[in-house]
């Protein structure tokens, strides 16, 4: 199986995140326009340990080598992407909803 998801963000970059479930490892593959994610790393694998977070996963190891904004979603993405291929977040749910947004309710 596959999961792809899709940002647009306030930055003004799209990204796709792909992620596909072989064995015990979750591939990643980042497709973007972004020069600093594209540091960050754009194909790697997240294990089973690395799919609870912490300080000792592959996301923790990226984002320690090279920082991201705080405001960058996709470190999420990619989690949610790896929760979706595992069968952690029902697919039906996910499929469902569409999308997720962050909405700015009041700007004064």
């Amino acid at each position: 199986m596959v999961t792809e998801i899709s940002l647009n963000t306030i930055c003004g970059h799209t990204t796709k995140i792909i992620a596909t479930k072989e064995g015990k490892n979750t591939h990643i593959h980042i497709k973007t326009t972004c020069e600093k994610l594209r540091k960050w790393g754009t194909k790697f694998d997240m294990g089973t340990k690395d799919l609870m977070g912490g300080p000792d996963t592959v996301l923790a190891r990226k984002s320690a080598e090279n920082p991201l904004t705080p405001t960058c979603l996709v470190p999420a993405a990619v989690m949610n992407a790896c929760w979706l291929e595992n069968g952690m977040i029902s697919k039906n749910l996910a499929r469902g909803m569409g999308k997720m947004e962050i909405i700015f309710d009041k700007l004064e």
